[in-house]
C-alpha cells in the first residue's frame, strides 16, 4: 500500500492556507491563541508528508530490499518480481497542437531519496522555527510561507515531467523572495530578496529555452515526461540520430541552457551572487534554502536528466569546470568573511560546486549522495549558527564571539558534529561523500580537476575550523553585558540540532558497502546507472583506501593550518574593521602551511600570488566588467522607447526575413 502522491505537496500547501488565514485574522500578540495553533499546524503538515514519503519508500523499495537480501544470503532461489516506480496523473494540463502535457507525479528512486530529506529535514527546520520566531509579530505569516516553500519543493521533485518541475521551480523562487525579504522593514532585506528573485529569473529563462530545444530533439510526438525522455535517449534505435552533427549540436545547446537554469537555483558561476545576500532572511530560512530545498534543485535537474547530459560531453566538461571553479572561489571567499551566516553561505556554494563537479565527470550518483549528506551537516551548522545568534541577541560577527563552548555546550556539541562531517574526518557523513567525489574526479575527470578539488577540500577544513575557533575555541570577545544574557536555545530549537548532528555522523553509512548498508548506491543505479555506463568508468587509478587516506590528510592539513593562523594572530579577531580580500587569504594560507611544515619556498609562491596573479585577475575582471557594461549599453539602447530605434529594428527584422524567404525560393 502506497499513499496517494498528491497528498505529499497538498498537506504543506493546506498548512499554508490555514496559517495564511491565521495570519490575516488571528491574534498577533506574543501569547495569542492562534500563535500556538499556527506553530502546531505548521509542523504537523510537513511531518505527515514526511511519514507518507517513508511509507512510499517502504512500499516501493525497503520491503523488496529486505526480501532480496534474505533470498541472496539464505540461497532460497525465490523469483522476486521487481517493484517498479509508480505515478499519478491528476489532470490534463496543456493541450495545444501536438503538445499534450499532463499534470502528474512520479515516485521513483531519485524522487524518493530527495523527498526523504526535503520533507524530513524540512520538518525539523519548521520545528526549529517555532522557537526561533516565537516573538515575531508575523509568526503565522512566516509559517505559512515556510509551508508553501516546502509544498513547491515537493512539486519540483515529484513532478512527472520538466514542465511540472518548472512549476515547483518557480514556486520556490517566489517563496525565496517572500522569506528572504520577510523582515521587509529593513531596506537591505528587501534588496536581497529582489536580487535573489531577479538573478533566478535569468536562470529560469535558460531552463525554458533549453526545454524548448529538447522538445525539438525528441520530436513533437514524444510526451514531455521524464519517463518518455529517458526511454527516448536510452533507445538504441536513436543512437545514429544522436550521433549526427545537427542533433548533437541541438542536444549540446539544450543542455547548456538547462545548465544555466541549474546554476541559477544552485548558485554556481555565473549566477551565484544572490545566495550570500540571501542571509538577510531569518536563520530558519537560510537553513531551509541551503540544506534541504532550493539550492539542491540544480543538482537534482542534472541527475534527473542525466541521460540527456550523457549525450552532451562538451556540456559535461563545462559543468565540471564550473563546479570546480565555484567550489574553489567560494571556499577562499568564505575564509575571509566575518558574518557567521555568510561563512556558511559561501560554504554552501562551495559544496554545491563539488556536487556539480561530480555530475560533470559523470558521477551523478556521487553528486546526489553529497546532496544527501550535505543536507544533514549544513542543516545543523545553520541551525547552530541561529542558536548562537539567538543567544547573543542578534550578534552575527564572529570577531565578537569566542569561548561559547562553555556557555552553549549543547549548541557547541551539535555544531561540532557538523564541523566534523564537513571537513571530511573519518566516518563522518562528509568523509564518505567528499572522498567519493574526489575518487570519481580523479578517475573520470583527470588530475587537473582532482588537484583543484583536493586543494578546495584543504581550504574547506581551514575556513570551517576558523569558524569554530572564533566562535567556540578562542577567548571570549563579547561584552560583559552580553555575557549575562547568553543562554541555550529552547527545546524546540535543540531537538532539530541534535537529530541533524547525529545524522551528520551516520548518514554517510548509506553508501558504506563494508557495512552492507549500500542502499543509496543500489537505488541510484536505477536512475542514473545507464547514463554513467554510457560515459564510462574512466581509467584505472590508485586504490580507494589510498585516495581516502589522501582526503583525510587534506582535512588534517587544513585543520592544522587554521590553528597555525590563529596562533599567529592572522584572524585579526580583536579588530572590528573589514578583513582583507580573498587574494590576501591565499597569503595567509601559505603562511599557515609554512608555520606547520616549515617550507620557506612557499613565501615565493605567496609573493607571486600577491604581486602577479592578483593584478592579473583584477585586470581580467575589469575587462570582463567593461565588456558587460558595453553589452548592457547596447541592449539598453535597443530597448529605449524611441521611434527611430523601433523603426530601425523593424526594418532590420524585415530585411532578415526577406533574405531568409529569398534563400528558400526554388
Amino acid at each position: 500500500m502506497t499513499p496517494q502522491l498528491w497528498l505529499l505537496p497538498a498537506l504543506p500547501f493546506f498548512g499554508f492556507l490555514v496559517n495564511g488565514a491565521l495570519a490575516l485574522f488571528g491574534s498577533r500578540t506574543e501569547n495569542g491563541p492562534s500563535r500556538g495553533l499556527s506553530g502546531f499546524l505548521g509542523v504537523l503538515f510537513p511531518l505527515v508528508s514526511f511519514i507518507l514519503v517513508v511509507l512510499a519508500w517502504q512500499g516501493l523499495f525497503l520491503v523488496q530490499d529486505s526480501v532480496l537480501r534474505l533470498n541472496h544470503d539464505l540461497g532460497l532461489g525465490l523469483r522476486i518480481p521487481q517493484v517498479k516506480p509508480f505515478g499519478q496523473v491528476l489532470w490534463p494540463w496543456m493541450q495545444t497542437g501536438e503538445l499534450n502535457v499532463e499534470f502528474g507525479f512520479r515516485f521513483d528512486e531519485l524522487a524518493g531519496i530527495m523527498l526523504l530529506f526535503v520533507t524530513g529535514i524540512g520538518t525539523l527546520i519548521h520545528l526549529y522555527s517555532v522557537g526561533y520566531m516565537a516573538r515575531d509579530r508575523g509568526f503565522a505569516r512566516f509559517m505559512a510561507y515556510m509551508n508553501l516553500f516546502l509544498a513547491n519543493m515537493v512539486v519540483l521533485v515529484l513532478g512527472n515531467g520538466p514542465l511540472v518541475t518548472f512549476m515547483g521551480w518557480e514556486g520556490v523562487g517566489l517563496c525565496s523572495y517572500l522569506l528572504i525579504g520577510f523582515w521587509h522593514h529593513d531596506a537591505a532585506n528587501g534588496a536581497a530578496a529582489k536580487k535573489a528573485f531577479l538573478v533566478n529569473r535569468a536562470g529560469d529563462l535558460g531552463f525554458l529555452l533549453g526545454l524548448f530545444l529538447l522538445w525539438q530533439v525528441l520530436g513533437t510526438g514524444t510526451p514531455l515526461t521524464y519517463e518518455a525522455i529517458t526511454n527516448w535517449f536510452r533507445d538504441p534505435a536513436h543512437a545514429v540520430l544522436l550521433a549526427s552533427a545537427p542533433v548533437a549540436a541541438l542536444v549540446t545547446a539544450s543542455t547548456l541552457l538547462l545548465l544555466l537554469g541549474a546554476t541559477g537555483k544552485s548558485a554556481q558561476i555565473p549566477l551565484l551572487t544572490w545566495l550570500p545576500d540571501a542571509m538577510a532572511g531569518p536563520t530558519p530560512v537560510s537553513a531551509l534554502i541551503h540544506a534541504a530545498t532550493m539550492v539542491t534543485s540544480g543538482v537534482f535537474l542534472l541527475a534527473r536528466l542525466s541521460d540527456v547530459f550523457a549525450h552532451a560531453p562538451a556540456t559535461l566538461q563545462v559543468v565540471a569546470w564550473i563546479g570546480a571553479a565555484t567550489a574553489a572561489w567560494a571556499a577562499v571567499t568564505g575564509f575571509v568573511q566575518t558574518d557567521i551566516k555568510k561563512i556558511l553561505a559561501y560554504s554552501t556554494i562551495s559544496q554545491l560546486g563539488f556536487m556539480f563537479l561530480a555530475a560533470g565527470v559523470g558521477a551523478f550518483d556521487a553528486g546526489v549522495f553529497h546532496v544527501f549528506t550535505h543536507a544533514f551537516f549544513k542543516g545543523v551548522l545553520f541551525l547552530g549558527a541561529g542558536s548562537v545568534i539567538h543567544a547573543l541577541s542578534g550578534e552575527q560577527d564572529v570577531r565578537r564571539m569566542g569561548g561559547l563552548w562553555k556557555k552553549l555546550p549543547l549548541t557547541f556539541a551539535a555544531m561540532s558534529c557538523g564541523w566534523y562531517a564537513i571537513v571530511g574526518l573519518p566516518f563522518g557523513a562528509g568523509f564518505w561523500s567528499k572522498d567519493l567525489i574526489l575518487e570519481n574526479v580523479l578517475l573520470r575527470g583527470g588530475p587537473a580537476l582532482y588537484l583543484v578539488a583536493l586543494a578546495t577540500a584543504v581550504v574547506t577544513a581551514v575556513y570551517m575550523t576558523r569558524l569554530m575557533i572564533l566562535v567556540f575555541w578562542s577567548k571570549p570577545r563579547f561584552s560583559p553585558d552580553a555575557a549575562s544574557h547568553i543562554h541555550e536555545s529552547p527545546l524546540s530549537m535543540q531537538i532539530p540540532m541534535w537529530v541533524l548532528g547525529f545524522g551528520s555522523l551516520v548518514a554517510g553509512f548509506a553508501w558504506a558497502d563494508p557495512f552492507h548498508l549500500d542502499w543509496f548506491s543500489r537505488h541510484m543505479s536505477e536512475s542514473v546507472g545507464p547514463a554513467q555506463a554510457l560515459l564510462g568508468a574512466g581509467a584505472g587509478g590508485p586504490s580507494p583506501i589510498l585516495l581516502e587516506s589522501v582526503g583525510v590528510v587534506a582535512s588534517l592539513l587544513g585543520i592544522l593550518v587554521a590553528f597555525a593562523l590563529h596562533r599567529k594572530g592572522c584572524f585579526r579577531e580583536n579588530s572590528t574593521g573589514p578583513l582583507s580580500m580573498p587574494a590576501r587569504a591565499w597569503t595567509l594560507l601559505f603562511d599557515g602551511v609554512q608555520s606547520v611544515a616549515g617550507i620557506w619556498p612557499v613565501r615565493i609562491v605567496s609573493w607571486i600570488l600577491d604581486n602577479i596573479l592578483q593584478p592579473l585577475l583584477v585586470g581580467l575582471a575589469r575587462v570582463f566588467g567593461w565588456c558587460l557594461e558595453m553589452a548592457g549599453g547596447a541592449v539598453r539602447m535597443a530597448q529605449t522607447p524611441r521611434l527611430r530605434w523601433n523603426l530601425g529594428l523593424s526594418v532590420l527584422g524585415l530585411v532578415a526575413l526577406l533574405i531568409l524567404l529569398a534563400r528558400n525560393i526554388p
